[in-house]
């Protein structure tokens, strides 16, 4: 009988399988077993660094993802770049910028890879080293053919109020030339970010049309941007019949109630977004959630918000302006 069964999987094989299901509670108590029985030890610590990264438990993952680090063999160079990867955005999200570069030397050490030069730049620009970042972000975008590698350096220069200087890569971006649905998402984006919303309607719409269902989510934010929050609403409620994008499109539809100045459905809207449990979007419903707050002029309610949401990410720049704000309420 025993040759006729399927083998049990392992605990770090439960692990896994958790953690690739978004189940992360689940998949560190099934990560603490394997490690208990040293069993795939460095594996089980990195997965358990990157669930508490997930739930946004950036001390817990740091203690996980340095054990990991530290156990981890010299001869397992892919291995060893990916825990140091995953420890530099953890410090990131700590405010620990210094301890974020670091880490990214000591990554592109092992191995030299364009994830380690966005990490690393993107701390140089927090730490104001500007000819650093620039240096680093032009490694990720020589002569890349990826939309992402653009947006992603562009976002971080929006984070750091330097949207000016992140549009010449998104410029950069539009010499890509676009080979299918996905392509016109991002060239969708691209335009988004630049305003140019006429031509970003045509990409993404072109892009849903052909099956790229999140190209909804950002017809949504351009119409809304355009103050047609009717059509807005529209998209998102399209995008609500796929789960993967609920939370995006609960708070969506949250921005739009703000726009239109109905606070108690934005914050029922962003609870429900919440109640997801999609981790990915869980920090733009908090920041909309203090916004709609304060729109009500529930100064208590907005300031004990922002003082959890600031513990969480207090690397969010826009949420630090937004508390000096509440601060004089």
């Amino acid at each position: 009988m025993a040759g006729c069964g399927k083998e049990t999987p392992s605990y770090y094989e439960l692990g896994a399988e958790d953690l690739e299901g978004k189940k992360y509670q689940s998949a560190i108590e099934n990560f603490e077993l394997a490690i208990a029985e040293e069993k795939y030890e460095v594996e089980a610590l990195r997965g358990e660094g990157i669930a508490y990264l997930k739930m946004g438990k950036y001390e817990e993952a740091q203690q996980a993802l340095e054990k990991a680090r530290d156990l981890a063999a010299d001869s397992e160079k892919a291995m060893r770049a990916d825990i140091l990867a995953y420890l530099a955005v953890v410090q990131y999200q700590r405010g620990d910028f210094e301890g974020s570069a670091a880490t990214c030397d000591q990554m592109l050490d092992v191995k030299n890879s364009k994830e380690g030069y966005f990490l690393r730049g993107t701390a140089y620009l927090h730490l104001d080293q500007y000819d650093k970042a620039a240096s680093d972000f032009g490694k990720v975008a020589a002569d890349s053919k990826e939309y992402n590698d653009y947006l992603e350096i562009y976002r971080v220069y929006e984070e750091c109020d330097m949207k000016a200087d992140g549009e010449s890569y998104l410029e950069m971006a539009l010499d890509i030339e676009a080979g299918d649905e996905r392509d016109h998402y991002d060239r969708g984006r691209v335009y988004y970010y630049l305003e140019e919303y006429d031509k970003a309607k045509k990409e993404l719409t072109t892009a849903y049309n052909d099956g790229y269902k999140e190209a909804a989510i950002y017809l949504g934010k351009v119409y809304a941007e355009q103050g047609d929050t009717a059509n807005a609403r529209a998209n998102y409620k399209e995008s609500l019949s796929e789960q993967s994008l609920q939370a995006k499109a609960y708070n969506g539809m949250a921005y739009c109630d703000i726009l239109d100045g109905d606070y108690d459905s934005a914050l029922s809207n962003i609870q429900k977004g919440l109640d997801t449990g999609d981790q990915d979007e869980k920090q733009a419903l908090l920041f909309n959630e203090i916004v709609a707050y304060e729109k009500k002029m529930d100064y208590a309610s907005a300031k004990e918000k922002i003082t959890a949401y600031l513990e969480a990410y207090p690397t969010d720049e826009r949420a630090v302006k937004e508390n000096y704000f509440l601060e004089t309420r």
